[in-house]
């Protein structure tokens, strides 16, 4: 008679997990039924905001709900990380995320208030740019030798900015000036935008930022690039050489982009999203549009998010160690 207990029990429970699973799934059919929020973590006009602007209109058809864009900048984005990981479970809120968020702050900053790998599950990636190291043309440099040189023979007098400490552009920059022996001095600000006008303005010498941030100000004249971060040339910059070639290897990355959900969403809403995102991303007018504002798609998994940002870990704390850069 135990026996027969023990497999009606079997039997009950096998169906109960049956009826959940079909549950998830009539569940995630049905999603969304209402506007998807998509957190930004940096102020609007730079690359992660072009980027999301871009996406969020392609998805929005996709599912034919509106997409609610919500800037939230500040801290290298710490600040949209901490509120997207304390705020109540939402199923149709999610944040794009950037590798200061994923890889880098918590190699930065002590007692980080959120955990990237225990507070986000990864959707999938969107896409990815080069960083790029610009001068103003009125400096008379032409290379990253050069101003290597223009440094040292100003010890102290020279200065680059950064959208923020922590930022990869600081990261790099010191990386790069630790490597080279060079005084520069860091001028961090709140956002691209503004450390890119503080470039354009003269207040600083050179700065490394995402290529949409940069191009229009390359293509007016206004900047010069010296070199490209990215492990091959910039469709967008074909005369401009990579870190690798000028002997620079160590500076080799590239900035990528992807989605990320509070860790409380359901696996099967997060394999619906990605799969809209894919379907996004192999559309022909998107990719050109993605190329024409200097990015290029990134398809995967949420899987394929995870082990990015695992690689990235590992460069950017090593990164990290040998530049000295330090948060607040």
């Amino acid at each position: 008679m135990s026996k027969v207990i023990k497999r009606l029990f079997q039997v009950f429970f096998s169906i109960l997990v049956c009826l959940n699973s079909l549950g998830a799934a009539i569940s995630a059919e049905a999603w969304p039924n209402r506007p998807i929020k998509l957190l930004v973590p940096y102020p609007p006009g730079g690359s992660t905001d072009i980027l999301t602007r871009v996406f969020a209109q392609k998805l929005g058809e996709a599912f034919s709900q509106p997409i609610v864009i919500e800037n939230r900048g500040g801290a290298n984005g710490i600040v949209a990380a901490n509120f997207f990981s304390k705020t109540q479970t939402d199923d149709h809120f999610f944040m794009v995320a950037s590798l200061p968020m994923m890889a880098i702050n918590q190699y930065l900053y002590q007692n980080l208030s959120y955990d990237p790998i225990k507070d986000f599950s990864p959707v999938g990636l969107i896409a990815q740019t080069p960083n790029v190291l610009v001068v103003p043309t009125a400096l008379p440099v032409r290379s990253v030798n050069g101003l290597i040189e223009y440094a040292k023979a100003r010890p102290g007098n020279i200065s680059y900015s950064s959208s923020g400490i922590g930022s990869a552009g600081n990261i790099l920059n010191e990386l790069l000036i630790t490597k080279a022996h060079v005084n520069a001095l860091h001028v961090p600000y709140k956002g691209n935008g503004p450390a890119m006008q503080a470039l354009l303005a003269g207040e600083v010498q050179f700065t490394t930022d995402n290529l949409p941030q940069l191009l229009p100000h390359i293509r007016s004249g206004a900047l010069r690039p010296l070199a490209v971060t990215s492990p091959k040339r910039s469709a967008q910059l074909p005369d401009v050489p990579t870190v690798s070639e000028i002997g620079f290897a160590y500076l080799t990355t590239s900035a990528w982009f992807g989605i990320v959900a509070q860790s409380s969403t359901s696996p099967e809403i997060i394999k619906r999203l990605n799969l809209e995102i894919e379907k996004v991303l192999r559309q022909p007018d998107f990719v050109a549009k993605l190329n024409d504002i200097s990015f290029e798609p990134m398809l995967g998994t949420s899987e394929d998010m995870s082990l990015a940002a695992k690689k990235e870990r590992i460069f950017w704390k090593n990164a990290i160690q040998i530049s000295g850069a330090k948060g607040e």
